[in-house]
């Protein structure tokens, strides 16, 4: 006779008995939700920045993140930890003796009861249940009567699935009578574990049916930004003198960004983002120049706009590759090596890196923890049809990388940029609206003019506290078309030469953990020499900049920062301006 008919029942007695077919209780499918990290400490949650280079980097999107896996989707031990879990009525608390509840905390089953005894002798003979990391359960601790009808019941499926695969031969009537009374015993608990798993099923499928996405996450940021401007004339080109004051006033005005960031496979990163501002740049038509743009300052007149779309996935486990839809340049993908963070357009990074200001893509490649390299190539117009436009016909911006790190505190890149405008006036000039109004287009507005851009940058932390950085960059330019058309004595051909430079130096940590004191000093581009005649930068600007970053909150933080600029316009007639800055940015 089978042994199994001893007690009458096919191994289904659980449902015999209580009238209820008991399971064990699945992972919840919503934990995976749980993934994401940005680039700032403050918006870290699950995902692990990889990329060793977005340290160098002041772009908000330059971190790939990949997203830990959640070890009780796949481990057993794990599942029935999470299991028992869920049904400890007691107050849990941190323990030394491992994943277990503090001894203090239970009762009710001890390890000198018969259950117990019984219990664990099913457990060591058929191995239906494991709870800790080296596959055993370790009998000799006190739990609650709900811990115990928890493990019951993982022992009763396990069983269950030993007699659907006909090796109920492995049971005796000692075990099966055992089982009978162990059931009989806690019938309530485990009625209650039933109707635990019950809910916990229906909010599971709950979640599934009304959730946003498994894979994707909202993060916002909004910047309040108090600006005002003081000088006496607004600036002019060299040669020129000033004759209109800068009449400014006290603005205030904010910016709102949406990013929906969504992973695929974990290891990709795509955005979209959309933004809304009323921000006044503080450039050209409040003082004169463009050295003095401020940094979050993309105006939109309070209406919503699609602010980004890119697609950022791996190569191999060293690679990455990036496609961006629109309102992207190399600045958010390539390292650009500047630890400090800026109140200005000019101080994020040399120019070069946001030439082609547009729709793109590039690959980059870290081939050694010393040696990586990477390539872009971005368009300004890729959408419009027109013949002096397009992906490739019009404005575009073709840049290449080396970017060495001998050390973790330590690297240098060399980079080289092509760049190409049918017309400044129209699109990203020279200098990314950076520098002189003569370094921005050379050749007039309306002459289609071609750069060739080299830059070195480097950045060096001195210490946990102390960063250092800076640029030096040269920009040769070539008329494409006759500067005549632009009101200039030239013709095609001609040539000018541009160049740049700035020191970053930070102190972090100061008055408050996670505060950075950063300090700029930099030459804004400068039309050093040109083959358009009275066409050059005479003087020389020096760009000053104070800012500091102080953490209110995990999620607030104050940035008051002051930007001075000598000689505006790289024209000694020109009085300095002074730009004195509050913001106040909230992340969620």
């Amino acid at each position: 006779m089978d042994k199994l008919t001893v007690v009458g029942v096919p191994l289904s007695f659980t449902s015999a008995i209580l009238g209820c077919n008991l399971s064990l209780l699945s992972p919840v499918a919503a934990q995976e939700n749980d993934l994401f990290l940005d680039s700032s400490p403050a918006e870290s949650e699950s995902f692990l920045i990889i990329d060793n280079l977005n340290s160098f980097s002041n772009s908000d999107t330059a971190d790939i993140f990949v997203t830990t896996e959640n070890p009780s989707f796949d481990d057993p031990i794990n599942q029935t930890l999470a299991q028992i879990a869920q049904y400890d009525l007691q107050t849990q608390e941190d323990t030394n003796l491992g994943p277990v509840t503090k001894v203090s905390d239970l009762r009710d089953i001890k390890p000198t009861d018969w259950a117990y005894g019984a219990l664990v002798k099913l457990i060591n003979r058929h191995r239906c249940f494991a709870g800790y990391e080296d596959n055993t359960f370790k009998g000799d601790r006190n739990i609650s009567r709900f811990e115990f009808a928890a493990a019951l019941n993982s022992c009763l499926q396990k069983m269950e699935t030993i007699a659907i695969s006909k090796l109920s031969e492995q049971f005796t009537e000692e075990d099966l009578a055992e089982l009978e009374k162990l059931i009989k015993e806690f019938e309530q608990e485990l009625i209650v574990v039933q109707n635990k798993t019950d809910q916990l099923e229906d909010r599971v499928a709950f979640l599934e049916d009304h959730n946003f996405s498994t894979t994707s996450i909202l993060r916002g940021e909004v910047a309040f930004q108090l600006v005002h401007a003081f000088g006496d004339k607004k600036a002019v080109p060299s040669g020129q003198t000033p004759t209109e004051n800068l009449d400014s006033v006290t603005t205030f005005g904010a910016r709102a960004r949406l990013n929906f960031d969504t992973s695929f496979s974990g290891r990709d990163l795509f955005r979209t983002r959309i933004e809304g501002s009323n921000l006044t740049g503080y450039g050209l038509r409040t003082t004169g120049t463009q050295m003095t743009f401020l940094g979050v300052a993309s105006n939109t007149g309070n209406n919503v706009r699609i602010g980004q779309i890119f697609y950022r996935f791996p190569i191999g486990d060293k690679g990455q590759a990036y496609i961006a839809g629109a309102r992207q340049s190399s600045s958010a993908f390539i390292p650009v090596l500047n630890r400090a963070s800026t109140i200005s357009l000019f101080g994020f990074n040399n120019p070069l890196y946001d030439l082609g200001f547009g729709a793109g893509g590039g690959v980059y490649y870290q081939f050694t923890d010393l040696i990586g390299a990477g390539a872009t190539y971005y368009a300004g117009s890729p959408n419009d049809p027109e013949p002096s436009k397009g992906f490739f016909n019009g404005d575009y911006s073709a840049l290449g990388q080396i970017t060495l790190t001998p050390s973790d505190n330590f690297g240098v890149s060399f980079t080289y940029a092509h760049f190409f405008t049918p017309e400044p006036r129209l699109t990203t000039n020279l200098t990314g609206f950076t520098g002189s109004l003569f370094a921005q287009s050379p050749f007039g507005l309306e002459t289609a003019t071609s750069s060739d851009n080299f830059n070195i940058s480097t950045s060096y932390q001195v210490s946990d506290r102390v960063e250092l950085g800076g640029w030096v960059g040269y920009i040769s330019t070539v008329a494409k078309s006759s500067p005549a058309a632009s009101g200039l004595d030239a013709s095609t051909g001609a040539n000018a030469d541009i160049w740049t430079a700035a020191l970053t130096a930070s102190y972090n940590d100061l008055g408050k953990l996670g505060s950075k004191l950063s300090f700029v000093l930099g030459l804004p581009p400068k039309l050093t020499s040109s083959d358009v005649p009275d066409r050059e930068d005479e003087d020389t600007s020096l760009h000053l900049e104070l800012s500091y970053n102080y953490p209110l909150t995990e999620k607030i933080s104050l940035t008051p920062g002051i930007l001075t600029i000598t000689n505006p316009e790289h024209n000694n007639e020109n009085n300095a301006i002074i730009i004195g800055l509050m913001r106040t940015t909230l992340r969620f």
